[in-house]
């Protein structure tokens, strides 16, 4: 899973800034894995990959606003 979110991470901010996000979704995530033809992107993996790219999102957020 680890090298999935990393393979994923990349695209994230790009689809954040051009849907006004603040947190990706399935949706958006399901557009990664499509549109780069990454494997491994099972429905009871992506609830985990969320919540890892959610809490790494938003640990760079309050990074970024606290500076």
């Amino acid at each position: 899973m680890d090298q999935f979110v990393q393979q994923v991470r990349p695209h994230v901010r790009a689809l954040l800034a051009r849907d006004g996000n603040e947190a990706i979704t399935r949706v958006q995530l399901r557009e990664i894995i499509r549109r780069e033809g990454l494997t491994g992107g099972r429905n009871e993996r992506l609830g985990l990959v969320l919540q890892r790219l959610r809490s790494e999102e938003s640990i760079t957020t309050v990074r970024s606003t606290t500076r």
